[in-house]
């Protein structure tokens, strides 16, 4: 019962707001003449930039209490000119206005293109004036507006668009990422969106993003007269030799375009691989008995070994050798046998012991840890074995003995 208590009240206030409404749009509407129009360039005059196109917007408003269609005709233009008006992407001639409304056309000028088939050169610098007749159907209406575009002499030597880095050359190993930061400068009057292109060499991953992003981005706003930094980011492929390697990086608009050209000092990846050609890494001999191993090392890294030593980590008092004692020079790929001699103390207790062998390249190492089990030394296992043969026949002797009794 509360509830319909407020339908009736608020149906009467939407109601009353509704023929104010009505009421409102009736007064405004008989304000208005009976017929009424008006032809106007939004701006009557623009100055552009000779790589620059000219649309001009045109307005169009019929301001009577009757609907009217308007037919316009270009009334002035340069020679040597194509100049069409359109609405969207379609070329009309004409426009129906409601009453009381208006329509934004737009007036689209280039010069001719010299020859067919070819395309038109950029707008020549000086003033050129552009007008319009607009009429109703009947012909009883009429008005006609103007604009003035002026194309800007561009200066020559000036830079419009340039594209600067504090760090045009880069150095590091094949398995870094390398980013290079790029100043772009729009140094215009008008904003303009930039494309972003690398040329880099085969293989090679390139990508744009804005400062201190994440986002990959192929363009970018730039206002007038102003700058933004974008980062380029390049991975080199897993397999990239040392050496240099060169790129391009480029920011175009319709504008203008800058180019910068940038560089990779590849270094190359420093990496080791040691191990038996068996795989096995375990030993067993003598105290104070020399055995010997070969150890396997490959380059496995993407710059060359200049130099890679030996060294044996063991227990006190044994002896380990390697033949050669270093390895001078080894490319990437390459491998080279080496032979580590090894000779436990004299003193060392029949059990298993660990000896581990660093080899030490540059910038890079890997350590091989060997198991080494010593046995007993044989002289003593055949003594061993007649001391048995000894107790053996004694007690073969004793029994038979003690039999006769």
């Amino acid at each position: 019962m509360k509830t319909s208590r407020w339908i009736a009240p608020l149906a009467l206030a939407v109601l009353s707001l509704r023929l104010t409404a009505i009421a409102a749009e009736g007064d405004a509407k008989e304000d208005r003449p009976p017929r009424g129009l008006t032809a106007a360039f939004q701006y009557p005059g623009v100055t552009v930039e000779p790589e620059d196109t000219i649309s001009v917007d045109l307005l169009v408003r019929n301001r009577g209490r009757s609907d009217e269609t308007v037919l316009l005709t270009v009334a002035e233009q340069p020679d040597a000119w194509d100049v069409q008006l359109k609405k969207f992407s379609a070329v009309v001639s004409g426009v129906f206005v409601a009453a009381g409304q208006e329509q934004t056309l737009s007036l689209s000028a280039k010069p001719k293109a010299p020859e067919p088939g070819r395309q038109a050169q950029k707008l020549p610098a000086g003033a050129y004036r552009f007008a319009v007749n607009a009429r109703t159907a009947d012909g009883v209406l009429s008005q006609s507006s103007s604009v003035t575009v002026t194309v800007r002499e561009k200066v020559r030597g000036k830079e419009r668009v340039t594209l600067e880095t504090a760090y045009p050359e880069l150095r590091g190993p094949s398995d870094d990422k390398f980013v290079f930061s790029l100043e772009v400068r729009n140094d215009t009057d008008q904003d303009a969106v930039f494309n972003f292109k690398a040329t880099a060499p085969p293989g090679w991953e390139t990508s744009f993003k804005p400062a201190y992003e994440q986002k990959q981005i192929v363009s970018l706003q730039i206002n007038a007269n102003s700058n933004k930094t974008v980062e380029l980011q390049v991975t080199p492929p897993y397999n990239a030799k040392a050496g240099e390697y060169e790129f391009r990086a480029e920011a175009g608009s319709p504008k203008g375009k800058a180019e910068k050209d940038l560089k990779v000092v590849i270094t190359g990846t420093y990496a080791i691989k040691a191990g038996t050609p068996s795989g096995l890494l375990s030993l067993v001999t003598e105290k104070g008995q020399k055995a010997s191993v070969s150890i396997v090392v490959q380059n496995t890294g993407s710059a060359p070994q200049s130099e890679i030593n030996f060294q044996a980590f063991k227990p006190e008092n044994w002896e380990v050798k390697f033949e050669p004692e270093k390895i001078k020079g080894l490319e990437p790929g390459a491998f080279k046998q080496v032979e580590m001699t090894l000779t436990p103390a004299a003193q060392a207790l029949v059990g298993d012991y660990s000896v581990n062998a660093q080899v030490q390249g540059e910038k890079a190492s890997r350590d091989v840890e060997f198991r080494i089990t010593i046995k007993a030394a044989t002289t003593w296992g055949w003594v061993g074995v007649g001391i048995i043969v000894v107790v053996i026949a004694g007690l073969a002797v004793a029994f038979k003995a003690l039999g006769r009794r």
